[in-house]
């Protein structure tokens, strides 16, 4: 299951012992701020259960952003003590509510917030954020309305 980006940006394939729960063409309405009345799918997909843990398999990619992605594979997220999605940010509008608890995980794919991990080529250092230790003031300079003016290095970087 899985590894079907780059391994470098969220590992290979899992291979696991799992427990087939149910089969289906998901299909739903969506009722939260982000899929309000939009009718969408996640194609072909499974429920099945590893360790204890029911596992949401999908033929088509997307971000659980909706209390109705979850009740569509007959799993309500209001009757579980723990819920784990894929999703970077839109989530907040469904979840936060239900959630005693948010923890963003980095997992280290294509969106992580480590910047260094990600593949660079041609670039010119010291770059923010994959120089922290930088010092920001002779990276840019602001004029009086506060707006970025980009130094002539920049510009130049940026035409070529």
């Amino acid at each position: 299951m899985g590894g079907k980006t780059d391994s470098r940006f969220g590992g290979g394939p899992l291979e696991l012992d799992v427990t087939l729960l149910r089969l289906s063409d998901v299909h739903y309405v969506g009722s939260g701020a982000m899929y309000g009345g939009l009718r969408r799918s996640w194609g072909p997909s499974a429920v099945i259960e590893v360790k204890g843990i029911e596992v949401l398999v999908v033929s088509l990619r997307g971000q659980l952003l909706d209390l109705e992605q979850f009740k569509a594979f007959g799993i309500n997220p209001e009757n579980k003590r723990v819920v784990a999605l894929k999703s970077m940010q839109h989530f907040w509008a469904a979840f936060e509510l239900l959630a005693g608890e948010i923890v963003v995980c980095d997992s280290g794919a294509l969106c992580t917030l480590d910047c260094a991990r990600l593949p660079t080529e041609k670039i010119s250092r010291p770059l923010f954020p994959l120089d922290l230790e930088m010092d920001l003031q002779s990276w840019m300079s602001f004029n009086n309305q506060g707006v970025y003016i980009p130094s002539q290095q920049t510009n130049a970087m940026l035409s070529a």
